[in-house]
Formats: structure tokens, sequence, C-alpha cells
């Protein structure tokens, strides 16, 4: 039968037979196939750079933005929203929604992103709201409010404050088992076994140093449930921040029918397989629960700056900040950087979960930066704070 096939006809079984057998390795074979889609990314960022729209009249910067972190940080989908010192909102997308290029629906300024950390702004500006109704000072004592701390084995625990909370500054080590709970690791303390703070021991003495901690603002959400008649977190901060009228809202294990799809490939032998499973929401919803779009988040963040002292923009005297240094310096909600005394002070909240990553930039003179995408840089804390300066060069003008 061979016999009779010519070249052509060869070629063309060769061809096919190779086509078969690379087809079943990659489908028997996830890893392969992950890596195999990593490296397909510098094609797909192109495509998703040519699909990038704006509103009126937006600044040529902000597309800029969105080309280098297309380009650059792994991130094929992407929103910015711009207050400027007038008060005018401008915006950007780019990409698509779902995995695949092309056949997927492009970003709109609609387009659900999940916050990730920036998250913290809202129980933040909550707790602050307590503060300045008289119903909480920022010294009030963490034990006074969640009274299942009752006699714990480490005594510093009793004198926690809710100012150390806010500024990361009471305690928790994010890199102790204790420290971060996010990922499931160690034990179950927040929200639902709030008893076990009587059996931890503190990293470190409250206020001699700070640690960046999720378990903290865990507890921050606690104490707006039972400063509101133990109603949930998640509802309180669904009415006092008028959900029903946003498209805010709170992530669970699954994705949202209108979430982009996150950039985020495992291709380890073993490791996470996508951001769904991978976190304790019901744990998070304090600390990186939310979900929305950029042009909300710029919003809401205007109006919490907007607010009479103490608000996301405060400083607590304490923390002793070297303001020339993007580093781990918190106030009450965000970290604060001015590159010299002439300039004004830009404040960042950042956050980042497995494939994607948010930002929130706030300038003295009045700007407001949001920006989403679904990716992480390669580079870490590093790709992060390089995306900081071109904000912080842009808006401290």
């Amino acid at each position: 039968m061979f016999r009779n096939l010519n070249k052509y006809d060869y070629l063309l079984t060769i061809t096919l037979l190779f086509s078969v057998l690379l087809i079943s390795y990659y489908y028997a074979n996830p890893q392969a196939r992950n890596h195999f889609w990593f490296k397909t990314y510098p094609i797909r960022a192109e495509l998703s750079v040519h699909q990038i729209s704006c509103s009126d009249n937006s600044p040529a910067w902000l597309s800029d933005i969105l080309k280098y972190q297309t380009r650059n940080n792994n991130a094929p989908a992407n929103q910015i929203a711009y207050i400027d010192p007038q008060g005018q909102l401008y915006h950007c997308e780019n990409g698509y929604v779902g995995q695949y290029p092309l056949i997927s629906d492009t970003v709109t300024e609609d387009t659900r992103f999940r916050y990730a950390s920036v998250t913290k702004l809202w129980t933040a500006d909550a707790i602050l709201s307590l503060v300045r109704d008289g119903k909480l000072s920022l010294d009030t004592k963490l034990a006074d409010v969640i009274t299942d701390i009752n006699n714990p084995k480490d005594a510093r625990i009793s004198d926690i404050t809710i100012r150390q909370l806010l500024s990361h500054r009471a305690g928790f080590d994010r890199y102790s088992v204790f420290g971060n709970d996010m990922f499931g690791i160690g034990k179950d303390i927040c929200p639902n076994h709030l008893q076990a703070l009587n059996n931890i021991t503190l990293g470190f003495t409250p206020d001699s140093k700070s640690s960046y901690s999720n378990l903290g603002y865990c507890l921050l959400g606690e104490v707006i449930s039972r400063l509101n008649g133990d109603k949930p977190y998640t509802d309180i901060i669904a009415q006092q921040y008028d959900f029903a009228n946003t498209n805010l809202r709170f992530v669970s294990n699954a994705a949202m029918a209108d979430e982009v799809f996150y950039n985020y490939v495992e291709t380890g032998i073993t490791g996470v397989a996508n951001i769904y499973t991978a976190f304790d929401y019901e744990g998070l919803a304090s600390a990186a629960g939310l979900s929305g779009n950029a042009v909300e988040l710029a919003q809401k963040a205007h109006e919490m700056v907007t607010k009479s002292s103490p608000n996301v923009l405060s400083i607590d005297k304490k923390a002793q900040c070297d303001f020339t240094k993007i580093a781990e310096c918190y106030g009450y909600a965000m970290i604060p950087y001015q590159a010299n005394s002439k300039l004004p002070m830009v404040y960042y909240r950042d956050g980042n979960l497995l494939g994607l990553s948010s930002l929130v930039a706030i300038s003295d003179n009045g700007s407001i930066v949001a920006l989403l995408s679904n990716g992480t840089s390669n580079e870490g804390v590093e790709g992060s704070n390089k995306v900081k300066m071109m904000l912080y060069n842009k808006i401290s003008d």
C-alpha cells in the first residue's frame, strides 16, 4: 500500500502523525501544556496591546501604563482610572475578558477584577468612621471589643490596639505560622476561631516594628461586626458603601459571570491550581475580598480621602517613616512616599493574588489613579515598585 504513496502523501502522513502525537502529548501532560501556554505570552500580549480603548481626552500616559503592564508584567487585561486634581475622570482598558484573545470579548470599563488587598481601604475607612463617630478610639484595645480574648498565654495580646492593627504594628508576623491564614496554612484563627488568639505567641512586641498582616485586618473586620450588633462584616460594608447601586461585590471560591480571566499558570509539579480554590475567602473578606472595576475604585477612594481626619491618608507618628523610600512603612491604610520635600506626598495601597494585581495611588495634589491587572510581575516587589514610580512621576507634578 505504501509503495503507491508519492512524496506529497508521505509528507502529509508524517505531518498528521506528528500532529497527533504532539496533541496527545500536551493533552496528557498538563505541566507541559502550561509551559507551552506560558511561552506564548508575548504573542498574546501584542494582541492585547492593540485592544486599548480610552475615554475622551484621556492623557496619553494612561494607555502607556497599560502597554507597560501588558508587555512587562504578565497582564494581558487591564483597567486604569484617573481622577485629576480638578476632579475630572478618565479611564482606559485593554485586552480580553476570557483566556483566549480574539475569540473573547474585549475588556470594558465595567469588567470585573478582584481588588485583592486594596480591599483594606474599605476596612480601614469603616474603622476610621467609627473613630470619628466616637464609637471607637485608635487606642481602644482589641480585647475590649473581641471578648474572646481572655487570659491569653502571651499577655501582650491583651494590649493590642486598633491603631496598631491599622498600621500593621500589632505583633502579627506574616512569615510565622500565625501571621498569615490566607493560604489555609497553620491554625484557622479569624473569623471562626477567635478564641485561638489566647494560645498564640506574637512575632514581636507591638509597636516595635511593622509587619504586613492579613490576620490583623481580619480582626478589624470582626471589630466592625461587633460594633454593629454582630452583623456580618460583608453585610455592613455592602450597606455602608451602597453596593446595591455599584458594581462592588465580595468574591467567593468561584468566578463571577462578568469577571476577567486571570493570567495564572501553574508550571510546577505541585502547587496551586487556580486562584478560586487557593484562598479562604471568608477569612479574607476584610483583607482581600472585594471586586469591581477601576472607575469605581478611583471614585470610592476619592470619597474616602475627602473625609475629615483621621482618614485613609492619615499616618501614625509612631511609625517614624522614611518617606523617601517605597517601603513597608504603613499609615492607617496606605504607604506614603515622597521623593523630596518639594514634591507632593503620594500614598499607595496595592494588592496581589495569584494571577492578578491591584494598585491605588493618591497624591496630595488631589490626583487619584486606580490600576487593575489580570497578572503579576515576574520581578515581584521590584516590578510593582517600578509601576509605582511611573505613576508617581505622572501624578506628583
